[in-house]
């Protein structure tokens, strides 16, 4: 589908309007984003070790850092998606 020039200009001034917008709602949960993902890395990490050495402290480890990462990136996805809601109060 072919956009008229007109489309087009409407279409960019939308994006210029919007995108600071998103990229404010994506920083607001990065902290956690962040967080979450260096758990998860850590319980795989730990799981490795525990196939690798046979080293029982590991499996228990990795169960407990897997879970808590997952919880956090649910945090991180609360996070971005109670700044779009507190975004569409302000523009009301």
């Amino acid at each position: 589908m072919r956009m008229s020039p007109e489309e087009k200009r409407e279409l960019d001034e939308w994006v210029e309007k919007e995108y600071p917008k998103s990229m404010s709602r994506l920083n607001s949960s990065d902290p956690y984003h962040r967080m979450g993902k260096r758990i998860i890395v850590a319980g795989i990490f730990s799981y490795v070790l525990f196939v690798v050495f046979k080293v029982d402290f590991f499996e228990p480890l990795a169960m407990i850092l897997l879970g808590l990462g997952m919880v956090v990136e649910v945090l991180a996805l609360l996070a971005y998606f109670r700044s779009l809601s507190n975004e569409n109060k302000l523009n009301e």
